[in-house]
């Protein structure tokens, strides 16, 4: 049965289009299985940019986004931290470490660890999970935390690593419509490699289309929109009456 596999196994196994689901199932289970806990996410960390990648449950994702604003809070030395071992806090709102804005009120959660999952250094993957009071410090304190923490590291991993040959795949299809575009840029307008891709890039702007969806309507109709009359081209008013 799928429920009985690993988190890793599943995220090998799950299809494309159900991977960032998958992912927010992942820390689902995580938060029903952690005493205590209302929500987990993970984000991850590149220096002093923060950007959120998945949650399950009330309020952490709202607190990552005030991380990510502030460029503060748990997941910053938790990306840090050289000694696997997780950053609790009991009061996530009063701990001295950060300083999370609250002017505008606060998400309902109050305690938290966070801790670096392993994989690649280059952009930390960090989870989080939050709580109501201190049921989950207790939990965490009693090794409930790093037991999770391999096989959903592993499945993070997994995850991330589909995700972006996906966005590759997308970046090199894109790249070679635009190029065959401006292949036949080149040949309708006679123009030279750089003329026509930058006659593209006007054409993408004038009308407010992305550069790969232009690419692939002059492919498809193999015609070149029209460029905007330069204002060069425009007439000039002439003098006014009576001058």
């Amino acid at each position: 049965m799928t429920a009985l596999l690993p988190a890793a196994s599943r995220a090998a196994s799950c299809a494309d289009d159900q991977l960032p689901a998958l992912a927010q199932a992942l820390l689902a289970e995580q938060v029903g299985a952690l005493p205590g806990a209302v929500s987990a996410t993970v984000v991850t960390v590149a220096g002093p940019r923060l950007r959120p990648w998945a949650g399950a449950g009330p309020a952490g994702p709202d607190v990552d986004r005030l991380q990510a604003r502030t460029g503060q809070g748990p997941a910053f030395p938790a990306a840090a931290a050289t000694d696997g071992q997780p950053v609790v806090s009991a009061d996530l709102w009063a701990d001295a470490r950060w300083r999370l804005p609250t002017a505008h009120g606060r998400p309902p959660v109050r305690s938290v660890a966070a801790i670096a999952l392993p994989g690649p250094e280059r952009a930390r993957a960090v989870l989080a999970v939050y709580g109501a009071d201190d049921d989950l410090l207790q939990a965490v304190a009693g090794g409930a935390l790093a037991e999770v923490v391999p096989d959903l590291a592993a499945a993070v991993c997994v995850v991330r690593a589909r995700l972006e040959v996906a966005d590759l795949q997308v970046a090199l299809i894109t790249n070679r419509t635009i190029g065959a575009a401006i292949g036949i840029t080149m040949i309708s307008r006679r123009l030279p490699y750089e003329q026509a891709a930058e006659l593209l890039r006007t054409l993408s702007n004038h009308t407010n289309t992305r550069l790969g969806d232009l690419a692939e309507e002059i492919l498809l109709t193999g015609l070149v929109p029209e460029p905007p009359e330069p204002a060069r081209h425009r007439p000039a008013a002439g003098p006014a009456p009576g001058r």
